[in-house]
């Protein structure tokens, strides 16, 4: 058994918001009525991990680090448990209907969602193409610990190891979240355990570089023989909070987290709900009468849509920094003049293609600014104003500069502050 040496806060993530939120009550009422509920007790003791390979125990007393015997996960679960899981499968591959069906109707939709970070969030990570720069890289160096971590990867398997402070573990990475855009960070998930890490390394793409982890600056002290020599422990809700924002479906917390129950990548159907019916109706030249299941009426439940992972006030942590709050644009924009005073209420989608990757092109940004601050606004919006506000700044334009400054994050990753107001 290897020490503890620091205790960890939950990671704290908009409540619910992971695991089957688009199958909603209809999955709770689905496993309620079956009694797919999972306990440790559930789980036959003798169930393990890869022989040689890292069992990840994260509880928030211990964390240690213990290797067990080859053993098929899923084998070890209760009979209860597995006849859930069954369920759940076929309940997933009846009502989901995935991307490509949707291109056959939707297709300018489908090929805008293929340009978005959303398409590409969630990556198996023996798949990825770090996967195969990291082993032929060998080994990164992080200087803030004095630490090296050595990488093996094969077809199915990548592994990094740590010999100096860990001797003889290697730990199995799982997923790589992020897009790509700003960051890529790995994660080690342990499905007989129910806990992982998330490790301490991280991809920056647009930097062409490894480095460490945002916000795993304040771990930089451990105790050596420790499995925060790895990175940040995880516990069940981190992973769930973890996946649940980077896939299009996961697990219920009634059944045990496993990656065979990841849909992953944020798709249609994370958005506009399952739509195998649609799909089967829309061969049919009855398209309509599947009805939508989420439906985007108003600004507000929009917002709370995209909110459930970019976050808003009910899932940032009280004692947030400024620079911190800029990563979560929902919270700025319900604090801006502009949401709070607009009858018809700004919501994400004023300003952005929810289906596409984020413009930069800040013509159609400025554009969407003079709706209502400019001299050529549109009527419907100008009479909810007494007065149009022209800046006498920039009255050309320039906004986004001035009224949504770009807000430094980590090392070299910056976002827009959401909330826009006058400086």
């Amino acid at each position: 058994m290897l020490p503890t040496s620091t205790s960890f806060p939950a990671f704290s993530l908009r409540s619910l918001t992971v695991s089957a939120c688009l199958v909603g009550l209809i999955a709770w009422v689905f496993f309620h009525a079956i009694g797919g509920a999972t306990s440790r007790g559930e789980i036959s003791s003798d169930s393990a991990a890869n022989a040689g390979h890292a069992v990840v125990s994260t509880n928030r007393t211990r964390n240690h680090v213990s290797i067990s015997q080859t053993r098929p996960f899923e084998e070890h679960l209760s009979p209860r448990v597995q006849q859930s899981l069954t369920t759940w499968r076929h309940f997933v591959a009846s009502k989901f209907a995935g991307d490509q069906a949707c291109a056959t109707c939707h297709r300018a939709e489908y090929d805008a969602h293929q340009r978005s970070g959303h398409s590409r969030t969630l990556t198996l990570i023996p798949q990825s193409d770090l996967a195969s720069e990291l082993s032929q890289l060998k080994n990164y160096s992080d200087a803030r610990r004095n630490q090296e971590f050595a990488f093996d990867a094969t077809e199915d398997r990548f592994i990094v190891r740590d010999e100096a402070n860990a001797p003889g573990v290697s730990v199995p990475v799982t997923w790589l979240l992020g897009s790509g855009m700003h960051a890529q960070t790995p994660i080690a998930v342990d499905e007989h355990t129910q806990t992982g890490v998330e490790l301490r390394w991280s991809s920056f793409p647009s930097q062409e570089k490894i480095g460490v982890t945002p916000d795993h600056e304040r771990f930089d002290d451990i105790q050596r023989g420790t499995i925060e020599c790895f990175g940040r422990p995880l516990d069940g809700s981190d992973i769930r909070a973890c996946l649940g924002c980077h896939s299009t479906v996961t697990s219920p917390p009634s059944l045990p987290i496993l990656q065979s129950l990841v849909i992953a990548n944020v798709g249609c159907e994370r958005c506009h709900g399952p739509r195998q019916d649609h799909v089967s109706l829309a061969h049919q030249g009855f398209a309509e009468e599947a009805k939508p299941m989420m439906r985007y009426e108003t600004a507000e439940s929009y917002m709370d849509t995209c909110a459930a992972c970019h976050r808003d006030e009910t899932s940032v942590r009280a004692d947030a920094k400024p620079h911190e709050l800029a990563r979560f644009q929902p919270y700025g924009i319900t604090r801006s003049q502009c949401y709070l005073e607009t009858p018809v209420n700004l919501t994400c989608s004023t300003c952005h293609d929810p289906h596409d990757t984020v413009s930069n092109d800040r013509s159609e940004s400025i554009e969407q600014c003079q709706q209502c601050h400019g001299d050529n606004s549109h009527t419907d919006l100008r009479a909810f104003h007494k007065t149009v506000a022209v800046c006498t700044h920039e009255p050309d334009g320039g906004c986004i500069e001035c009224h949504m400054p770009s807000v430094a994050w980590a090392e070299g990753i910056s976002f827009r502050d959401h909330r826009i107001r006058i400086p």
